[in-house]
């Protein structure tokens, strides 16, 4: 805490004021101190006390000089202090919307996306984090920026719907526009929740050079693989790799975890164990300055000492030019 002031140089001023001294200072014949009679003797024998007397209003008339020089400098009361903010974890999801999550393998008359939505919604239940929402196919789309308004997250995460990107499954674009996403989040702790049930096949960026960027921002990847073990032989078989060495050399790059999910009580199992994973909201002091204006009060002074040289002047204890 302090006293801090705007423009300072405006203190230069101050150098005035001994010169305004010396010009109004008495003469030899200028005046003289006059007191009640009861007080004559008194005075006489203490000449500093006189002297005092005599000085007096020209000094409360220097300072309230003095407070107006300060006033121009804009004077500011300057204090610091610690505020704790509850960062959270930042969290995005990508969300594979390919023709495949159709497939009603994770439970009875639900289909994979239903049962990744479901899930995802119940994991935001839990947790007060910033969350975003990446959907993909065979081309990626970011749904909802960095958010902590649970009702907005859940809202976007309930409206996917399949159809609404062309098909596909491109892993590394997920995972790079999930990276761009969590790049500038102030969260120590990121992640990257990657739901997906097929081996990316889209040409270009390859999912391990996505995921070493990711990993170059802090972000972790847990990877999710939805349906049986058979979508993934059919991939490997496709000419491609298939979904699980993809995905675990995602997450491995990244220190994240791979996970497969063949059904809703595995996918809660699995989110459980993201939850753990992910930490808890972690505590962060800022440390934050808060400024205010003091002019009003300086130039209140001024006046005060103003008006007490003007009434010690008027006094019996004034001096008489």
């Amino acid at each position: 805490m302090g006293i801090e002031l705007a423009r300072p140089l405006w203190l230069l001023l101050l150098g005035v004021i001994p010169l305004w001294w010396w010009w109004v200072r008495p003469k030899e014949d200028w005046g003289l101190l006059v007191a009640g009679a009861e007080d004559s003797g008194t005075l006489a024998l203490r000449r500093w006390l006189g002297t005092a007397l005599e000085a007096a209003p020209r000094a409360l008339r220097a300072g309230a000089i003095a407070c107006l020089v300060l006033a121009l400098c804009h004077p500011q009361w300057i204090r610091t202090y610690q505020e704790r903010i509850n960062e959270g974890v930042g969290i995005a999801f990508a969300i594979d919307l390919s023709t495949s999550m159709r497939a009603q393998d994770m439970a009875q008359g639900t289909n994979r996306l239903q049962a990744a939505k479901a899930t995802i919604l119940r994991f935001l239940g839990k947790r007060n984090d910033e969350v975003g929402l990446i959907a993909f196919a065979g081309e990626s789309l970011t749904r909802l920026p960095l958010t902590r308004d649970r009702y907005v997250a859940e809202s976007t995460v309930a409206a996917l719907e399949l159809g609404l990107l062309t098909d596909g499954t491109d892993i590394a674009g997920a995972i790079a526009a999930a990276g761009g996403l969590l790049r500038d989040a102030p969260q120590h702790s990121k992640v990257l929740i990657l739901v997906t049930d097929g081996a990316h096949n889209k040409a270009g960026l390859e999912p391990a050079r996505a995921a070493a960027a990711a990993a170059a921002y802090g972000v972790r990847i847990y990877a999710i693989a939805l349906g049986s073990e058979k979508g993934s032989e059919e991939s490997a078989g496709a000419g491609g790799p298939d979904i699980e060495t993809v995905l675990t050399q995602a997450a491995r790059i990244t220190g994240g975890k791979y996970f497969r999910a063949t059904d809703v009580a595995a996918l809660d199992r699995i989110y459980a164990e993201i939850d753990d994973l992910a930490g808890a909201s972690s505590v962060r002091r800022v440390e934050r300055t808060a400024s205010v204006p003091i002019t009003p009060w300086v130039l209140s002074a001024s006046l005060l000492l103003w008006l007490a040289g003007l009434a010690l002047r008027a006094s019996r204890w004034g001096v008489i030019p």
